[in-house]
C-alpha cells in the first residue's frame, strides 16, 4: 500500500497544535517557578501596625506573635523601635541579657515609651527570637529631608527601589497623610520633605525584609508604615508581596481601613489629651 503524504493543510494543523501544547507547557513552567519562588519564602510576613501609645493594641498584637511563636514558626522580629546602627549593640544585649531591663539599658532608642515593647522583647529573650532595628535614626531622616535620599542611601539602592521616579499618588498620599497626622499645623513647605523622610523609612524596612529568606517575618511598626497602599508593602518585592499580610490596629474602622490593610483590629480607644492643642497654639498663622 503506498503512503498517503499529509497535506500541506493537514501539516499546519500539525505544527499549530505543537505550538499550542508548548506555550501551554511554557506557561505551566512559568506558574510553576513563580509559584516556588513564593513558597520558598514561606511562612509568610505580617506586617504589624499600632497606635503608639494605644495599649489595648500592644497587648493583642502580643498575643498575635506568641501565637506564631507557639505554632513553631522561626520568627525575625524587624522593630521600628529600634535604629539601624544600633544593630550590633541589640545583638549583643540579647546575647548577653537575660532581662528585657538588660537590653534596653545598652539600646533603648530615646524617645519611645518602652513599657509598651517590654514583653515583645522578653518574649524574644526567652523564646530566642532574632530582633533586627529596622529604623532609620531622627538625624538620617534630616539628612533625606535637607539633601534627598542619596545623602544616606548609595546608588544601587536608590536605583532598585527608584527613588528617582516615587509614584506622585504615594508622595501626596504620604504628604497628606503627614498633614492630617500634625492636625495641619504645619507649614505647607514641610509636608513634601517629611514625606520624603517617612518614604525613606519605609523603603529601609522594606529592604531589610526583602532580605530575609525561609523565616517568618513579623515587623512591628505604626499604621502609617503598616498601611498597604503607601507603605513598607509599596517597596517589597512582587514575590515577597504574594506572601505579606498588613494588619491595622485602629481605634475606629473608616471608609479607607480596607484599602489601607488586609485586616483591621479594632481596639479600645485609649485615654489622651487632645493631641492638636499643641499644634495650634505654636502654628496659629502658619499658612
Amino acid at each position: 500500500m503506498a503512503l498517503v503524504s499529509p497535506t500541506f493543510k493537514e501539516q499546519c494543523s500539525f505544527v499549530k497544535v505543537i505550538i499550542q501544547l508548548l506555550f501551554s507547557l511554557y506557561v505551566v513552567l512559568i506558574w510553576q517557578s513563580s509559584h516556588a519562588e513564593a513558597q520558598d519564602d514561606k511562612p509568610r510576613i505580617l506586617l504589624l501596625g499600632e497606635i503608639h501609645d494605644n495599649p489595648f493594641g500592644h497587648k493583642l498584637r502580643l498575643n498575635h506573635v506568641r501565637d506564631l511563636i507557639n505554632q513553631g514558626n522561626k520568627l525575625v522580629l524587624v522593630m521600628e523601635q529600634f535604629d539601624r546602627e544600633n544593630q550590633l549593640q541589640l545583638d549583643a544585649a540579647l546575647s548577653r541579657c537575660n532581662h528585657v531591663d538588660c537590653v534596653l539599658a545598652r539600646v533603648a532608642t530615646p524617645g519611645w515609651n518602652w513599657r509598651f515593647y517590654k514583653a515583645f522583647i522578653q518574649l524574644a529573650l526567652d523564646k530566642k527570637v532574632t530582633i533586627i532595628a529596622a529604623n532609620l535614626s531622627d538625624k538620617d531622616v534630616l539628612k533625606v529631608m535637607t539633601n534627598g535620599f542619596t545623602a544616606i542611601f548609595p546608588k544601587e539602592l536608590i536605583f532598585e527601589y527608584k527613588l528617582n521616579q516615587i509614584p506622585l499618588t504615594v508622595l501626596n498620599a504620604q504628604k497628606n497623610a503627614i498633614d492630617e497626622g500634625h492636625c495641619k499645623a504645619l507649614p505647607v513647605s514641610s509636608l513634601e520633605p517629611m514625606a520624603r523622610g517617612q518614604i525613606a523609612r519605609d523603603v529601609w524596612m522594606a529592604h531589610v525584609i526583602n532580605g530575609l529568606q525561609n523565616q517568618t517575618v513579623v515587623l512591628l511598626a505604626g499604621n502609617g508604615h503598616i498601611r498597604k497602599d503607601i507603605g513598607v508593602f509599596q517597596w517589597l518585592g512582587a514575590h515577597k508581596q504574594l506572601v505579606t499580610q498588613t494588619h491595622g490596629y485602629v481605634e475606629e474602622e473608616d471608609i479607607d481601613s480596607a484599602i489601607r490593610f488586609d485586616r483591621v483590629n479594632i481596639v479600645t480607644k485609649a485615654k489622651r489629651s487632645d493631641p492638636c492643642l499643641a499644634f495650634t497654639k505654636r502654628s496659629i498663622n502658619k499658612r
